[in-house]
């Protein structure tokens, strides 16, 4: 009798302490899945930013400008935070914000800004990104000054802090191109210090244009040009081809070039120059966008720069870039400046802070930074497409 209830005890014991590992065990898969809400920033008491007049931001004096810089709208970009505490990975959230992506990002708003994520360093960064559901590229044959942080994870432009760095999409000018865009914010710069971050819609740009202006570019496209020296000091501190590309093998260069289609010649003191056309609009889900640097990458940039000011006198095709139209006419100056007019109209921008990461689709929403003053730093992950 006594070992029967023995066994018995036994028995439910066993079956006690299955039960509660298998709680246990689905506790922990509920508690290895961290959540996001979505949450409502007040942008209402960011102090005004001002645009027209800004120093060193080419086409800033225009009375088409406008005076300041827009915040964000209520919703735009929408911000999401950790729902609860708890120790979990890089990686635990970097799969937390997968379904966010594809849904924001990839729909209609184009753009995501996650906060308080406990993303304390770039390696933090790098193995969220590569665990963001996201396909990898490379900067080879970007125009911005960078340099490799870790893994896939760069330095956002090193660019002189005092200029302000106009709207783009991420290398419209080249192919294969980013879909999406990541900004991991290491140290912001202080307040009243400048350094926002600026978000422009394509599709409000493209709304705004004078019809007669987009004719023209769907009509001739553009002619990106590039002019790089082997050495970096040659031009002011402007990248060599050797840092564009990431290479010091011409051979390596010259199979870029040639995959992509493009034209190419090497001048006797070792300097690089190659252009091609690219179309200005391009269609993305079955809706025509404007995606293009056509005046980002124009010379006229360089009147703008703190530190070129004998660069000015330069030969627009000796500048490291410049753009014509897709026929070798140059851009009439009042088309670039209607161009930056509009932009600034729709454009909104801040300061992002310690942490954030900003996720853009490339092709609804132009980036670009307005000058700043001390410390600022910040990292960027690009991606082809979902993985």
């Amino acid at each position: 009798m006594w070992l029967q209830t023995w066994t018995r005890q036994l028995r439910l014991q066993v079956q006690g302490a299955l039960r509660s590992r298998s709680f246990a065990s689905k506790a922990h898969v509920a508690a290895a899945t961290p959540t996001l809400v979505e949450t409502r920033a007040d942008w209402s008491g960011l102090p005004p930013v001002r645009l027209r007049g800004r120093r060193h931001l080419v086409g800033s004096d225009s009375p088409g400008v406008p005076e300041f810089l827009q915040p964000p709208r209520e919703g735009y970009p929408p911000v999401y935070v950790p729902a609860e505490g708890g120790a979990f990975s890089p990686e635990d959230w970097a799969v937390s914000t997968r379904d966010v992506v594809r849904n924001v990002v990839d729909g209609e708003t184009g753009a995501v800004l996650f906060r308080g994520l406990p993303l304390l360093t770039a390696t933090d960064f790098s193995r969220f990104v590569d665990n963001a559901g996201l396909k990898p590229m490379s900067y080879g044959g970007g125009t911005a000054l960078r340099t490799n942080v870790t893994g896939h994870v760069d330095t956002a432009s090193i660019e002189h802090p005092s200029i302000s760095m106009e709207t783009h999409n991420e290398m419209s000018y080249t192919h294969p191109y980013p879909e999406k865009i990541i900004f991991y914010c290491l140290e912001p710069a202080q307040p009243g210090n400048g350094g926002e971050s600026v978000m422009v819609d394509v599709r409000e740009i493209l709304r705004k244009l004078d019809p007669s202006v987009v004719d023209k570019f769907r009509s001739l496209g553009i002619r990106y040009y590039r002019h790089m020296p082997e050495s970096s000091e040659a031009f002011h501190g402007f990248n060599s081809w050797k840092d564009v590309f990431r290479t010091d093998s011409r051979d390596d260069v010259k199979k870029y070039l040639t995959s992509r289609g493009m034209t190419w010649r090497w001048a006797e003191d070792g300097a690089l120059s190659w252009w091609y056309n690219k179309p200005a609009l391009t269609l993305y889900k079955g809706e025509w966008l404007w995606f293009n640097q056509a005046n980002a990458l124009n010379a006229d940039y360089i009147t703008s720069h703190p530190e070129y000011s004998s660069a000015r006198r330069t030969p627009a095709h000796l500048s490291p870039f410049h753009t014509y139209y897709g026929d070798g006419s140059d851009i009439e100056p009042e088309v670039l400046q209607h161009i930056r007019d509009v932009t600034w109209q729709v454009a909104v921008g801040f300061q992002m802070k310690s942490r954030d990461v900003l996720v853009l689709n490339n092709m609804y929403i132009q980036h670009g930074r307005l000058g700043f003053t001390g410390e600022r730093r910040l990292l960027v992950y690009l991606a082809e497409s979902n993985a």
